[in-house]
């Protein structure tokens, strides 16, 4: 996709005093969410993890991390955005360039979003446009080109409208896996990417510098996965801080948060070790899965879950924003550079678990993967959350019922707008559902 012009196609030409009013509302709204939900996951743990409080700092998106990221840049680094975990990220580490995600996760820029799309396209789609409008995300701002994968109608439309003011590099993962081209044609992708980052960065993408890069992630993949082991176990942390950890993996240092993610698991495991539970042991034991949720905003169901009366502790998730951003590595045989690249390719395509695909076994990955996950944590039930507008989610909701009841698991369907406003609703819902699971538990 080309560079932006100064044609806009879709966007919309805003005043400019309009454009810095919205900045300044929604973003004054935003540090108090950020703020509001760092102190009511402080007050739900009483003895919450020390370790917490470096990623309580890193949450901050106009804090510490924005800083670090624009000095970096005045030192001549590129920094590369990304929509979805398909995005290869050990290509833009290998070319010394920065990673970050940027979906939106703001309420308030949905509605702004409408004024280019219909209310019925997905929420989180509309709210990055909304952001973009107003100049509101720092690391949409901040990025130098955003990948896209066209992994829904809404991300393709979604990498058109962004071109208006970002530079856009579009990857089409096949829709069927297990077909024969579908690898070889997800490399093609792979190989492609490379060149275009290499190209922005001027930095050549040697075997050394990609062998480092598969490293660094390695390492925080095995982080990463002993955060989710110890969630196995009676709750030694509570799931709102699990998904804190989880989701500032995509705008953090990388090396930095593999450490702090190490020292948080030490001292999770000396608590697990002096019975220092973070919720009583019978509190009963969630798993959400569904459309992804991002911080700050979009925060509600896990707090309600955590908040409820009965309380609920969130023990693992199927989401694309949360545990599974890192839970697969990149596999090598051989330190080649085409070793590398078919086991990069292999890794974003292989062990996806993205609704987006389909086969003649109907993407049984998705389904194995999440009976996976309830039975290694215990989980006592299962929410199904999906954003209306988010078409994907919503229509594989009856093949997940279908395996899960086929174990006795209890699920329930939680459709949701991307507001605030039905907030009181919600705790309704959730609530009946963690009191049927709490008398399953006595009984």
């Amino acid at each position: 996709m080309k560079s932006p012009t100064e044609e806009k196609k879709y966007l919309p030409e805003m005043p400019q005093k309009e454009k810095e009013e919205l900045n300044a509302s929604v973003k004054s709204a935003s540090e108090k969410i950020m703020a509001d939900n760092i102190e009511r996951m402080k007050k739900t743990d009483q003895n919450r993890p020390a370790a917490m409080q470096y990623f309580d700092e890193i949450s901050d998106f106009f804090g510490q991390r924005q800083k670090e990221i624009q000095e970096e840049k005045a030192k001549g680094k590129k920094v590369i955005g990304y929509l979805c975990v398909f995005a290869p990220v050990e290509l833009i580490l290998a070319a010394d360039a920065i990673p970050v995600r940027v979906n939106s996760g703001w309420y308030d820029t949905s509605k702004l979003g409408d004024r280019i799309v219909p209310v019925e396209v997905c929420p989180v789609i509309r709210s990055t446009i909304g952001a973009k409008m107003i100049d509101l995300s720092p690391y949409l701002e901040l990025s130098d080109a955003v990948v896209s994968t066209l992994t829904c109608d809404g991300q393709t439309k979604l990498s058109e409208i962004l071109s208006d003011a970002k530079l856009m590099w579009v990857m089409t993962p096949p829709r069927v896996k297990d077909s024969a081209q579908s690898l070889q044609l997800w490399r093609e992708e792979i190989k492609a990417i490379k060149t275009q980052i290499e190209k922005l960065t001027g930095n050549k993408i040697t075997a050394k510098k990609l062998k480092e890069a598969i490293e660094t992630m390695q390492k925080a993949t095995k982080a990463f996965r002993r955060l989710q082991d110890l969630r196995k176990g009676n709750p030694v942390i509570m799931g709102r801080d699990a998904m804190l950890v989880n989701q500032m993996a995509m705008w953090d240092d990388i090396k930095r948060w593999t450490q702090k993610t190490e020292a948080l698991c030490d001292e999770l495991e000396k608590r697990a070790a002096q019975k220092q539970w973070a919720c009583p042991p019978d509190t009963p034991r969630v798993i959400i899965t569904g459309t992804p949720m991002f911080w700050p905003d979009n925060w509600k169901l896990p707090t309600l879950i955590e908040e409820a009366t009965p309380q609920g502790v969130l023990v693992g998730d199927e989401l694309c924003s949360s545990d599974r951003v890192l839970y697969d590595p990149v596999g090598i045989d051989e330190w080649t550079m085409d070793d590398m690249i078919n086991g990069i390719a292999e890794r974003y395509l292989m062990a996806s678990t993205c609704p987006c695909f389909t086969s003649k076994d109907g993407n049984e990955d998705r389904i194995n993967w999440l009976l996976n996950k309830v039975k290694e944590t215990n989980a006592q039930g299962v929410i199904y959350y999906v954003v209306r507008g988010c078409m994907l989610y919503a229509m594989e909701y009856a093949r997940v019922k279908k395996a899960l009841d086929k174990l006795s698991i209890p699920v329930y369907y939680l459709d949701t707008e991307y507001t605030r406003e039905d907030v009181g609703q919600m705790k309704t819902r959730v609530e009946a559902f963690l009191e049927m699971l709490s008398a399953r538990i006595d009984f």
